[in-house]
């Protein structure tokens, strides 16, 4: 982070630090807002601090009498769309299984106990089985898993199954302790937004800090899946994009007919229906959309109608909605020339992996004293990857495509079926269960009408409106009313009182 004013510099690995230095004040940058309402979080370079900035990853700063330059020293590239790929798939899962345990071997150079976070997921099982396989392996290997309790996993197809990584654990001869997460939630969030630094609307900082709590009483080091999906493309908006494509090729009348009955649809809490009813609600919103558009548009929480009726009269005057995905234009129009699938990893890479995920783990370990090691996120095998596998082999089939192919032929012999097969799930949490019963009070606080209305930036109605809905099950505003209450509680932490922020709420965050 730094701040950069009138010749001087200030610079420091947490923002909050920052705001210990003379002449630098706590306020909002109202075009980071809108940003973090569109994403969750605010995009590199902005943070939600006017006049903080991020420096992005792959880039250098030098500072020389008063003038400050940023530049880029590396970046992630792809070959254009037409490029001819000579290696065969037999060749490229060899070549990847070896270059992949390579990449996990380096990571675990260290002096300091090791583990490694445990799903059910292909990522981190890869992880784990090349842990348990290397020749400098400590055993028994510790690997930790999150899982929640029943309640809270009924109709949440989000959550990985504890069972299977407990399965492949005893397989490969390690450890593996079973994290239930039945946290605080109202009390824990406060500091974990103190942690962050910004509001970072992404439950998974509540599961991220957990595991890595727990883990910090046995290990310093934790391996870390992340990375993966962006890699060899394991996300299902990769695949929604195809079929988006294909349905703007039906009859109009029809396309009609169906978005206006996905629209209507309850958010079917507790069912196994719901996660792909949120996932079509997304598809079928972006579907009549040009295919950059699109994809931007799936990886958004509220579309620029929808914070423009949320700001009060006075921020809407001051905002500008169609700027906030200034920066996922700008990536895909660095690889213009790519195929299209190769343009959303990049985008993904540059902008959702490094701003969101690799921020809130790093945070998250540094909060609990582990350090998080990332082994997918290897240059050598990220840029081999990128030169060498076709997209055909990242995401294989259409009405059912198989996500990280090649990987997943690279793993065949090591990981078991029921690994290979498992469904894509994520590092996530009950928002939903939680927003509906544990936390209703916390809501009602947080975002009472008289708090709205007094902060001067949303109108109270439309907040509460939004509140109400979700509750009775008509909309899932899960993740939105999230982002409100993150917001609320980043306001309190930095913008609220007097004296030193740092100071006020060290105590309470270390405790």
């Amino acid at each position: 982070y730094y701040c950069h004013r009138n010749g001087r510099l200030a610079f420091a690995s947490e923002a909050k630090a920052l705001l210990e230095v003379e002449g630098i004040e706590a306020s909002i940058d109202v075009h980071a807002l809108d940003q973090y309402l569109t994403f969750l979080w605010v995009p590199d370079p902005k943070t939600q601090f006017q006049g903080i900035f991020k420096l992005p990853a792959g880039h250098c700063a030098t500072f020389h009498e008063g003038d400050l330059k940023i530049s880029q020293y590396w970046d992630l590239s792809f070959p254009s769309a037409n490029h001819e790929f000579r290696s065969s798939e037999t060749g490229l899962a060899e070549e990847i299984r070896q270059r992949f345990q390579n990449s996990v071997e380096r990571q675990m150079v260290s002096d300091v106990p090791l583990g490694a976070f445990l799903s059910a997921g292909l990522d981190s099982s890869s992880i784990v089985a090349m842990m348990a396989m290397a020749k400098t392996a400590r055993a028994p290997l510790r690997t930790y898993t999150i899982t929640f309790p029943e309640k809270y996993r009924k109709g949440e197809n989000t959550l990985d199954d504890p069972a299977v990584a407990a399965r492949l654990a005893a397989k490969l001869g390690c450890g593996n302790q079973q994290i239930v997460v039945e946290p605080d939630v109202a009390n824990l969030l406060p500091k974990l937004c103190w942690h962050m630094d910004e509001p970072t609307a992404d439950p998974a900082i509540v599961t991220a800090f957990l595991v890595c709590q727990e883990a910090s009483r046995d290990v310093t080091v934790l391996m870390s899946g992340v990375g993966g999906d962006e890699l060899f493309g394991g996300y299902r908006k990769y695949a929604a994009h195809y079929w988006a494509e294909a349905y703007s090729r039906m009859p109009g009348w029809m396309r009609g007919a169906a978005e206006c009955a996905i629209a209507r649809a309850p958010n079917m809490r507790g069912s196994a229906m719901k996660g792909r009813l949120r996932l079509a609600k997304k598809m079928f919103r972006s579907a009549a959309l040009a295919r950059e558009e699109r994809f931007i548009r799936n990886c958004t929480y509220l579309d620029d109608r929808q914070r423009g009726g949320l700001y009060s009269e006075e921020l809407r005057g001051e905002i500008d909605t169609s700027l906030a995905v200034g920066s996922h234009k700008d990536a895909f129009y660095k690889v213009r020339d790519a195929d299209f699938l190769n343009q959303m990893l990049y985008l993904d890479t540059k902008i959702f992996m490094t701003c969101l995920n690799l921020t809130y783990n790093d945070k998250m370990s540094m909060a609990s004293s582990v350090e998080v090691r990332v082994p997918f996120l290897d240059r050598e095998l990220a840029e081999f990857v990128a030169w060498n596998v076709p997209p055909g082999l990242k995401l294989k089939g259409f009405l059912s495509p198989t996500t990280k192919h090649i990987f997943r032929r690279a793993m065949a012999d090591v990981l078991p079926d029921e690994v290979l097969r498992q469904p894509k799930a994520g590092f996530a949490a009950p928002t939903d269960y939680w927003l509906a019963n544990d936390l209703t009070e916390m809501t009602d606080d947080l975002l009472s009408e008289s708090r709205v209305r007094d902060r001067g930036l949303f109108r109270a109605d439309g907040v509460q409106k939004m509140i109400r809905q979700h509750r009775a099950g008509k909309q899932d505003w899960s993740m939105q009313i999230w982002q409100m209450l993150t917001l609320e509680l980043w306001m309190q932490s930095f913008m609220d009182g007097t004296g030193s922020r740092v100071g006020r709420h060290a105590e309470a965050a270390i405790a």
